[in-house]
């Protein structure tokens, strides 16, 4: 494994607000593993390179920032720890991926119950690519 194979850099956050509103406007194609729903589209590698993430939770459900943040923050930490295959999958294919991580439910969870739904999630998506 390469050092820094598990860093979450600023490059691979979506901070575009033409790539957010193409990603929710083109990319309708989606994954839901409750609860989380993953929206995504691939793009050129003219456009951008590599993959970029948005993590969102809800205000309407979680009234609380911190509670927002703690979801975000266990989201994050799972998708730095599990993504270089995906990223290795995204790289081979000569596209960029943006991909959105929407946190569906009304309830926290714990991190050891959160992140097999979204291995789950994340394994249909890289299935996808694949194909």
């Amino acid at each position: 494994m390469a050092t820094g194979a598990y860093r979450f850099t600023k490059q691979e956050r979506l901070c575009s607000s033409k790539l957010t509103d193409r990603l929710f406007s083109q990319g309708n194609r989606q994954i839901a593993v409750f609860p989380v729903r993953l929206v995504w589209l691939l793009v050129d590698e003219s456009e951008q390179s590599g993959v970029r993430i948005l993590i969102s939770a809800p205000k309407r459900n979680f009234h609380h920032a911190v509670d927002r943040n703690r979801i975000k923050r266990q989201i994050r930490e799972f998708y730095r720890t599990s993504s270089v295959e995906l990223k290795e999958i995204v790289a081979r294919r000569g596209k960029g991926l943006v991909l959105a991580f929407l946190y569906n439910d009304n309830r926290l969870w714990d991190s050891d119950k959160l992140a097999p739904r979204l291995q789950a999630a994340l394994g249909k998506l890289q299935e996808t690519l694949l194909e």
